[in-house]
C-alpha cells in the first residue's frame, strides 16, 4: 500500500486518538430520558435525543480540537423494521427536487438525511418502499438493500447482473429499499478495501462532506454525517477516516450516501447540521425515521 503524506499520517493518528477518547472531541450537554434497548454507539451524553415507543434517536455533535472537523454520529434504534423508510421530492418518482427539510416536514419525520440522488443518473436498480422505479440496465455504482425485517445488505459487484431480474429477485427477498451510490465501506465490521470507484474519488487525503448510513445490530443503525467545504468549520472527511468512524462505532454494514453539497441532517423539525453550500440542496430523495 502506498504510504501516505506525512502530514496525512500525523491528521489520521490524531483522528484516531480522538475515536479512543484519549482527547475531548464530542460535546456532551444532554442526556437521554429513555434508555434505548441497546447500548449507544458512541461514549458519552448525545446533544440531541428522541425517546418514543417504537424508536430511540442519539445524537451526538464531534468537533475533534484542531482538525478543522465536525461530524455528527447518530445512534438509531427501533422495534419496528418500518420506521426506516424513504420519501420522494414532490411525492412523485419524476417530480422537481426539494430540500431535505421540506420533504421531512412532510412526512413527519423525527430524523431525515438526503439519500442517493438516484435521479441524477438512470442505471441500476431503485427501490422505494417496495415499488421498483428503475431497473433499466447494470451499473457501476455499490447497491444498498433494506429488507423487511430491517437488514441492510451491500451489493458490489454490478457489472453483469440483469437489473429487472435482479430487482424481482430482490422483491422476492421482500427488499423493500435499493439506494444506488456507494462505495461500501464496511463489511462484517471491518474496512473494505477503497478500489477506484468510477462515482467518486477514493484517495487518502480528499476531505469532503459525506453522509453514510450503517447498522450495528438488528433495527440498531448508526448514521454519520461530517460537514465540509467550510474553512473554519469543518472542511469534511476521507472515505478511510469515514470507514474508522464506522468501525469505531460497532458498524457491521456501512454505505455512502450521497454527499457534497447534498448533505444534510435533520432533527426534530430543524436542519442542526451546516450544509456545504450555506444553504440546503435541492434532492430527488430522503431516508427518514
Amino acid at each position: 500500500m502506498k504510504e501516505l503524506p506525512a502530514r496525512s499520517r500525523l491528521w489520521r493518528v490524531l483522528l484516531s486518538l480522538i475515536l479512543l477518547g484519549a482527547i475531548g472531541a464530542c460535546s456532551t450537554n444532554a442526556v437521554a430520558e429513555t434508555a434505548p434497548p441497546a447500548a449507544l454507539c458512541f461514549q458519552g451524553a448525545p446533544n440531541y435525543t428522541y425517546a418514543g415507543e417504537k424508536l430511540w434517536i442519539n445524537i451526538q455533535k464531534c468537533e475533534p480540537g484542531d482538525l478543522d472537523l465536525t461530524y455528527y454520529v447518530c445512534d438509531v434504534q427501533t422495534t419496528d423494521p418500518a420506521m426506516l423508510r424513504t420519501a420522494l421530492a414532490g411525492d412523485q418518482v419524476e417530480g422537481p427536487r426539494e430540500s431535505t427539510s421540506d420533504i421531512a416536514a412532510r412526512h413527519n419525520a423525527r430524523l431525515a438525511i438526503n439519500g442517493d440522488c438516484y435521479d441524477f443518473h438512470a442505471s441500476g436498480i431503485i427501490i422505494r418502499n417496495g415499488t421498483v422505479i428503475r431497473s433499466k440496465k447494470t451499473s457501476d455504482r455499490h447497491m444498498l438493500t433494506l429488507d423487511a425485517d430491517g437488514l441492510l445488505t451491500v451489493y458490489t459487484d454490478r457489472g453483469q447482473e440483469d437489473g429487472k431480474a435482479l430487482a424481482q429477485e430482490l422483491l422476492g427477498k421482500r427488499v423493500v429499499q435499493a439506494w444506488a451510490f456507494g462505495p461500501e465501506l464496511v463489511r462484517d465490521g471491518k474496512a473494505v478495501e477503497l478500489k477506484p470507484f468510477g462515482l467518486i474519488p477514493v484517495r487518502d487525503n480528499l476531505r469532503e462532506p459525506r453522509t453514510a448510513i450503517g447498522q450495528i445490530g438488528p433495527l440498531h443503525y448508526v448514521i454519520i454525517v461530517v460537514d465540509g467545504r467550510s474553512k473554519g468549520h469543518s472542511r469534511g472527511i476521507s472515505l478511510p477516516d469515514l470507514q474508522e468512524l464506522f468501525v469505531r462505532a460497532g458498524a457491521q454494514t456501512a454505505f455512502n450516501l450521497d454527499g457534497g453539497g447534498s448533505t444534510t441532517l435533520y432533527f426534530n423539525g430543524e436542519v442542526i447540521n451546516e450544509p456545504a453550500s450555506g444553504h440546503q440542496r435541492a434532492v430527488s430523495d430522503i431516508l427518514l425515521f
